[in-house]
């Protein structure tokens, strides 16, 4: 009898936690709004650099974007474009190149991600558009009101709305820890 209690045990959690995850992907279509839509992303720094011939630009020293309800902050935000090829058309110089499509986002330093009730943090986060994907590392922390998943990796599927938590060795000695609270009943 107790042998089956600690089965069924077992299950629920192993049910929990492969739907916390889900519950963190499944907020992602905001997160796919920040990262795919045309509307404007206010971005604020203390210092803005732009390399051309990198098709970068980097925001350094508190940087913090926003679009809607989501906020980015980190220590340094660098957007990386795709060269688009000569721009000849566009600036009257053929040796020109313009920024083309968004490559990728990296923030770098103290990232901390928000939305609503919603948050995520690390040392590094990078969002790949091509594969629209989010990854985070550097100690990342999700937390969702008092519930908190911590591994070595982090990585969101945006397009996918599913994410994944790896651990840091295979050894076993860092692994994904999950600490949830069930929601009480209201009569």
């Amino acid at each position: 009898m107790r042998e089956r209690r600690k089965q069924i045990y077992g299950f629920a959690l192993w049910i929990v936690l492969m739907t916390v995850p889900c519950a963190w992907a499944q907020t992602v279509p905001d997160k796919k709004e920040l990262l795919r839509k045309s509307g404007p992303i206010e971005i604020v720094s203390d210092r803005m650099e732009a390399f051309q011939e990198k098709h970068t630009i980097v925001f350094s020293g508190n940087a913090v974007a926003t679009r809607g309800d989501i906020t980015l902050k980190t220590d340094r935000l660098a957007i990386f474009y795709k060269p688009s090829g000569p721009a000849k058309e566009k600036t009257g110089r053929p040796d020109a190149a313009v920024a083309g499509d968004l490559e990728r986002i990296e923030l770098k330093g103290n990232v901390v991600i928000t939305q609503n009730d919603l948050s995520a943090t690390g040392e590094e986060a990078v969002y790949h558009a091509q594969d629209a994907k989010v990854i985070m590392t550097g100690n990342p922390v999700l937390k969702q009101g008092k519930n908190l998943i911590k591994g070595c990796r982090v990585v969101i599927f945006i397009d996918e709305n599913r994410g994944r938590v790896e651990q840091c060795d295979a050894g076993g000695k860092e692994r994904v820890t999950a600490i949830i609270h069930p929601q009480e009943k209201k009569d």
